[in-house]
């Protein structure tokens, strides 16, 4: 899940930079009836599926600890309170000022979680983002935005292994079932290819098991590691990215890093990094054939695959996450 990557390559970087970092992750999704049912609804489902009920992402050098909620008894004392999400900003916004500098970072406009979302904007939290988009929405609302802060890879763990130039016809992509994620068009978009391709395989990863049914030829993984994941990305020739809407989207960039042509739907977040008939191919939002027909026109053209490959990759190679977490210090001293 990228959100929550992005905030633990922070707190990484930032405690590596000499800060004292604390992660905050509320067991309990709001106060009342209806926030401990949702908590409780989701960890039976995760214990039904298998999946850990302890964090996915790690910071060194960071602390995480689990709070029954976001509030004054249970934070500790800081200089600077980060908000992560549309949830959690009304939580900072409530704590005492000696919880530290309150700041809020956007990473969507997040109306797909809570179609109030918006309304948050307006909260006296000192606002960055990670996406030139989202600023330019933040501030149609009449509201300034500190700064804007990036996404990145890790050069370290994404980075090309196997020859762009000898991959199989494969495709790769994320798989979510929320609507905004395109899982029809990802669906409608794999069964038109194997039919186009009948030696296409393909590869889908997830942090749950789907509640769609994709198709049979498609291999799902369930929260790979870094390492499978990098492997995954290198043995495949295409990504399919079909978001409807992203912030600034972390698998298209690693993908990219690790050698993969990128076909992506036309969200706003994608163009913040790449450029369509340049380092990707772009496609109508929620336009299944045509994401289809991107992605089989570079698979049998081998040539113009390695070269949107290529040209990805090394667009992608410029965002690193060292520069992006020294602009984040730099935006958050200014609160102090």
């Amino acid at each position: 899940m990228g959100g929550p990557k992005v905030v633990y390559a922070h707190a990484q970087g930032l405690a590596k930079r000499g800060h004292e970092v604390v992660v905050a992750a509320p067991s309990q999704l709001g106060g009342g009836m209806r926030g401990r049912a949702t908590s409780v609804a989701i960890r039976l489902r995760d214990q039904l599926h298998g999946v850990s009920q302890s964090p996915y992402y790690q910071a060194a050098g960071a602390q995480t600890v689990v709070v029954p909620t976001v509030s004054d008894r249970h934070l500790p004392d800081a200089d600077i309170v980060l908000a992560t999400g549309v949830q959690t900003a009304p939580w900072v916004r409530d704590l005492a000022p000696s919880k530290g500098a309150k700041a809020y970072f956007l990473q969507h406009v997040e109306t797909f979680i809570d179609p109030r979302a918006t309304d948050t904007w307006h909260y006296p939290l000192a606002k960055i983002t990670i996406a030139r988009w989202i600023k330019d929405r933040i501030q149609a609302e009449g509201e300034s935005v500190l700064g804007i802060v990036p996404n990145a890879i890790d050069p370290k763990e994404f980075f090309i292994e196997e020859p762009i130039e000898s991959r199989s016809s494969r495709v790769i992509s994320l798989y979510h079932r929320l609507p905004i994620k395109g899982p029809d068009v990802l669906i409608h978009a794999l069964r038109l290819m194997k039919q186009a391709l009948p030696e296409l395989e393909a590869d889908a990863f997830a942090a749950r098991p789907p509640s769609h049914q994709l198709p049979d030829f498609v291999n799902v993984h369930i929260r790979p590691e870094g390492t499978e994941l990098r492997r995954l990305y290198n043995r495949s020739a295409v990504l399919l990215h079909t978001s409807r809407s992203e912030g600034s989207p972390l698998v298209p960039m690693e993908a990219a890093a690790c050698g993969c042509a990128i076909v992506a739907s036309a969200n706003e977040g994608v163009q913040q990094y790449l450029k369509n008939g340049e380092t990707m191919r772009m496609t109508g939002l929620g336009d299944g054939p045509g994401l289809a027909q991107a992605a089989l026109d570079l698979l049998r053209n081998p040539n113009e695959r390695i070269r949107f490959a290529r040209a990805a990759a090394e667009e992608v190679s410029r965002y690193r996450w060292a520069d992006s977490t020294a602009h984040l210090e730099s935006l958050l001293m200014k609160l102090l």
